[in-house]
């Protein structure tokens, strides 16, 4: 046959047993896991295509060369490809929380969110924002999903949960009964962050932290797809992943880059006085309640509030009234390039926080301060022609 379609696994049995195959090209679904690494070293000489929504891992930069960025999250969501969503965000502290290789402890994770208060938190919160829709709800690990389910139950909301304990034909059985409507809360652990696909789920619930950005996106894109009747769907976050990830639905610059020198920065977030919502750092006028934002707003989000999460926008603003948050906004989404966003940088002496933000070395830095012209025309930004 002209083309072969396997899983990665059946491929490395069979060339272990003499599988002869030599492809002139290897295209990677889901190509931000590390385990097609194996064949891209066996295949030397094949051409590699690799397909993934979310370009962030430790093999990126040592076997690919370029990113080709066809259409951007912000521009699938225009097109009704996909939904935007609402973002919760329950305050909390992680900053005793261990961590290891990149990611929470799993164990430390779990001692935090094991508490009766937190489950309580859980149900109440669904109840307020998004009961009775079907929902996919994230966590931590095995025991914590299954109580969590039990804690769904015992307030008299059906769940069930499914984890890699589940045997195949209870997991089988108990998809379908969530996709036919039997009941509308499944929890599982690490089950449904990649590859399944049910378009009516209309709540994700994030039970959890991580550092992982891809996994994060994984979890919010559970409920972005497309359905009947569906025109956003809700996001609530128990674990501030929106203070270390950003917003689900902005748009980032991925770059092939070592992770453990660049992360991606995301827009800061804060917390609407008035109503609770949670906006992004960069927003005037909450969109929920009306309320303006003055230049020093509150102290910040109280722990144990549930807060919604709001993008920035900049339309309609002139140049020299944007927030730093909002000129990253416009160069991460391509509305204008970086040099004209560092020439404003420099005008409102904001490289350093600029380059934190964006993680520019120093050297960058250095040489931006070197630079002289920081003149720019005054503008409104419009959006809309953009």
């Amino acid at each position: 046959a002209l083309v072969s379609v396997a899983m990665v696994e059946t491929i490395e049995r069979r060339i272990k047993k003499g599988f002869d195959i030599e492809p002139k090209l290897i295209i990677i679904d889901e190509a931000h896991f590390g385990n097609f690494t194996k064949l891209i070293k066996h295949f030397e000489n094949s051409y590699i295509i690799g397909v993934t929504a979310t370009p962030v891992g430790k093999h990126f930069f040592k076997y690919y060369t370029k990113i080709v960025e066809t259409i951007t999250l912000s521009e699938l969501i225009a097109q009704k490809f996909l939904c935007d969503y609402e973002g919760y965000q329950m305050q909390d502290d992680f900053s005793k929380v261990k961590t290891s290789k990149g990611e929470f402890d799993e164990r430390d994770l779990f001692a935090h969110f094991d508490k009766p208060e937190l489950y309580a938190g859980v149900v109440s919160k669904w109840k307020e924002k998004c009961t009775g829709q079907k929902t996919v709800v994230f966590c931590c690990n095995i025991e914590h999903a299954e109580n969590t389910t039990q804690s769904f139950n015992l307030n008299g909301i059906t769940a069930k949960c499914i984890s890699s304990r589940t045997s195949k034909e209870d997991r089988a059985e108990t998809l379908r009964l969530y996709k036919n409507g039997t009941f509308n809360v499944l929890v599982n652990c690490g089950i449904l962050t990649t590859g399944w696909d049910e378009p009516s789920v209309t709540c994700i619930v994030v039970n959890r932290a991580t550092m992982s950005l891809p996994l994060w996106l994984q979890m919010c894109g559970r409920g972005s797809r497309i359905y009947d009747g569906k025109t956003n769907f809700t996001v609530l976050d128990f674990g501030k992943n929106h203070d270390r990830h950003g917003m689900w639905s902005e748009d980032r610059i991925w770059k092939l880059e070592d992770p453990k020198k660049k992360k991606e920065g995301a827009p800061p977030t804060k917390e609407c006085p008035k109503c609770g919502a949670m906006c992004a750092a960069s927003t005037r006028k909450c969109k929920f309640c009306g309320h303006e934002f003055k230049i020093k707003d509150g102290d910040g989000p109280k722990e144990g509030i549930l807060v919604q999460v709001q993008k920035p926008s900049a339309d309609g603003k002139k140049i020299s009234q944007l927030t730093l948050a909002e000129l990253i906004d416009l160069q991460v989404k391509k509305i204008y390039k970086p040099s004209f966003i560092w020439r404003i940088v420099r005008a409102n002496c904001w490289l350093k926080e600029y380059a934190n933000k964006m993680n520019y070395t120093k050297g960058w830095v250095w040489h931006q301060e070197q630079e002289k012209d920081n003149k720019f025309t005054d503008f409104v930004v419009r959006l809309e022609k953009k």
